[in-house]
């Protein structure tokens, strides 16, 4: 009589994060690859129930080291004095702060309420609340650039994955601030649509990304008033 080997098919958790990963829809799991939601979500972790900062509300610079190693980038070679000598790291923390992921009061970090189980809504809440601004800062700054680059892109209608040569897109944007009579930081703007997973950029073109055309579709929300 043969013997049939009894196949086990894993760990019901196991299986059950399989059905979850697969179910969820690509633009969820994209925005939860992203690298501002990453961040995001290891800032949270660092900050725990409270966690003391500087008087302006930022990391202490005998922090930051175990902050970087938290969010998996390399600490500082040398001793710094101020978290402004991480670039990264601040735009990171002022994401958090925009997007309540992180709440600063009486000199200490703690957490907000930005930071969801939906993936998706949690990135999208985070950009929104990110470029939600209309100071003559903001708006010549990288969150002004990320909104006008965005528009632009959004104007030229290719679909999602088609590179924009980044000249003529600059070009444009140029042509559309001197008409209403303000500059934009195009690539600051640039550097933090990618930050966001909205754009690729490679040398000299800009790739709209599904996440990016998402970002389009709301764009009424994302203008500032």
């Amino acid at each position: 009589m043969s013997r049939r080997r009894k196949q086990s098919s894993g760990h019901p958790a196991k299986r059950a994060a399989v059905r979850t990963a697969t179910q969820e829809p690509p633009l969820v799991r994209a925005a939860a690859a992203t690298p501002v939601l990453r961040g995001l979500r290891g800032v949270a972790a660092w900050v725990g129930e409270g966690v003391a900062v500087t008087a302006t509300g930022l990391p202490r610079p005998g922090d930051i080291p175990d902050l970087c190693r938290v969010l998996g980038i390399e600490p500082p070679a040398v001793r710094i004095r101020t978290a402004g000598r991480v670039p990264w790291l601040m735009s990171l923390w002022a994401v958090a702060r925009a997007a309540d992921v992180i709440q600063i009061r009486a000199r200490k970090a703690r957490p907000g309420e930005g930071l969801g189980a939906d993936a998706l809504e949690t990135w999208r809440n985070a950009f929104v609340r990110t470029v939600d601004g209309n100071d003559e800062e903001f708006i010549e700054g990288a969150e002004g650039g990320a909104l006008v680059a965005l528009q632009v892109l959004a104007n030229v209608e290719l679909p999602p994955g088609t590179a924009v040569d980044e000249t003529a897109l600059d070009a444009t944007i140029r042509a559309a601030a001197e008409a209403e009579g303000v500059t934009f930081d195009v690539g600051a703007g640039l550097d933090l649509l990618a930050f966001f997973g909205a754009v690729v950029r490679e040398p000299g073109r800009v790739t709209l990304t599904p996440l990016g055309a998402h970002l389009v579709t709301v764009l009424h929300e994302l203008t500032p008033a």
